[in-house]
This record gives C-alpha cells, sequence and structure tokens, in this order.
C-alpha cells in the first residue's frame, strides 16, 4: 500500500489526506485544520478539546464522588461532612491550577512549532527580544526559548524557581498571554458566577480569586469556614468546569486565528 504523501508547509509537516478510501475517511481530519491542495496540518490543535480540558474534565469528577458522601439535606454539616467540603475546595483549586499550567503548555507548544516569525504574540516577543542573538537563531532558536520560557513560568524549575504558584486571575492571564491566549476570561457570562459570591466577585475574574482565597485558608489554616455548605462547593464544581471550558475554547480559537491568518 502506498502512503499520502508528506509535505513542507508554512505552518510545518503536513499530511496528504487524498490517498485511498479508508485513509481518506480517518477520523483525524475532521479534527485538523485543512490547507491548499486536502493538506492537513499535523500540529494543529484538535477542534474538539485539549489534552489539558480532557484531564481536567476527568479530575473534577474526582470531586463528584467526594461531594457523594456528603448530604444534601440542609442544615449544618457534620465535623466529617466539613472535611469532606475542604477536600473538595483544595482539590477542585489543584485540578484548575494544573489545568491553567498545562494548557499554556499545549497552546505554546503547538503555535511555537508553526507560527510565522512575524505573527508572534507581542507578550513572548517582549521576552525573547532580550535574549541572545545566538539562542534565537541557532540554539535553541526562538520556538524553543518560547517553549521554555512559557515551562519556566507555569512549572518553575530546579533552581528555585516556582512557576504560577498560585492560579489567581492575573497569573493565569499573564501565563496564557505568554503561551498565546491573552484574554482567555472576556467571554466568560457574569451569570455563570456562583450565586452566593455575586454581591462581591460579579466577574469571572473576581470569583475565581475569592475561590483561591477561600482554598488558601484552608490550606494554610486547617480550618473550614464556618458558612461553607455542600450547595457553595457545588457551585464552585460547576464554576471551574464553566472555566475550563471557557478557556479551553479561547485556547483553540487563539491558537487558530495565528495560525490561519
Amino acid at each position: 500500500m502506498k502512503l499520502p504523501n508528506v509535505y513542507v508547509t508554512e505552518r510545518g509537516f503536513g499530511i496528504s489526506t487524498n490517498g485511498s478510501a479508508a485513509w481518506n475517511e480517518l477520523d483525524v481530519w475532521k479534527t485538523h485544520e485543512l490547507q491548499k491542495n486536502s493538506i492537513g496540518s499535523v500540529s494543529a490543535l484538535t477542534a474538539t478539546r485539549t489534552a489539558a480540558a480532557t484531564s481536567a474534565d476527568s479530575a473534577l469528577a474526582v470531586v463528584d464522588d467526594i461531594l457523594s458522601f456528603v448530604k444534601e439535606t440542609p442544615g449544618k454539616p457534620s465535623k466529617k461532612e466539613r472535611a469532606l467540603l475542604a477536600a473538595a475546595v483544595v482539590f477542585m483549586y489543584g485540578v484548575w491550577e494544573s489545568f491553567t499550567e498545562q494548557l499554556a503548555l499545549e497552546v505554546a507548544t503547538q503555535l511555537s512549532k508553526a507560527i510565522s516569525e512575524h505573527k508572534v504574540p507581542d507578550a513572548i516577543k517582549n521576552v525573547l527580544q532580550k535574549k541572545t542573538a545566538w539562542g534565537l537563531a541557532v540554539s535553541p532558536g526562538w520556538r524553543e526559548l518560547w517553549r521554555e520560557h512559557v515551562k519556566l513560568e507555569a512549572l518553575g524549575d530546579e533552581a528555585d524557581r516556582h512557576g504560577m504558584n498560585t492560579a489567581r486571575a492575573g497569573n493565569v492571564k499573564r501565563l496564557l498571554a505568554l503561551a498565546g491566549s491573552p484574554d482567555p476570561f472576556k467571554t466568560f457570562p457574569a451569570s455563570a458566577v456562583p450565586q452566593h459570591v455575586r454581591a462581591t466577585a460579579n466577574t469571572a475574574e473576581k470569583a475565581l480569586d475569592a475561590l483561591v482565597s477561600l482554598r488558601g485558608e484552608i490550606a494554610h489554616t486547617g480550618k473550614v469556614p464556618e458558612p461553607l455548605r455542600k450547595q457553595h462547593v457545588n457551585a464552585w464544581y460547576v464554576f471551574v468546569a464553566d472555566l475550563v471550558d471557557v478557556l479551553d475554547q479561547a485556547g483553540r480559537n487563539d491558537c487558530g486565528g495565528l495560525l490561519s491568518k
């Protein structure tokens, strides 16, 4: 069987979608942007979901498992139930932080592989301009420097650099801007902010910071805030799941936009 041709395109390597009937019907062509002459970009982000979001979806299911041990009836939760509510909040935040870090790495990796040099986003361009000419042009090259910098800002390194530290809204926006997604919260509707915090946190960014503060209070003091109830944690769960959806979509849209212009 003769395999379809491999091409070098302006966005990296590509494979022709034209081949045998079985080749033409592969599902992969449904999730990759097609270029001229029926060439599918092998470096395009999936059109359905990033790996970061898929991982977050699976991890958030654990929160459901934790909350299933807390009764639905109104009233003050028991000591054990309060511990479960606290665990759910801390775990939920961990999922959120990991998602944002992995999303940034995923977007930066995809863009750095295929983007034209003149389309590099300003946030990372300002960082790259401070690198040496040798590093940019020869070793490791500006594309690898881009990936390395986003990884450093997200995860830190062995030289006592701690990465993003906390996934507050400002830190997440800064990290994703470096990756190539400059305003990830812009499409999040105010109506999706948890009802119990809207009086003081009426935007996605303010609500996120309230969740981070709640997690910090629990993790750093070992105490569960007295007013915390299951309905509040359920609302935070929905909020985080919605944030994952919005940032996932923003990352894919921004990536696709930069690669298609």
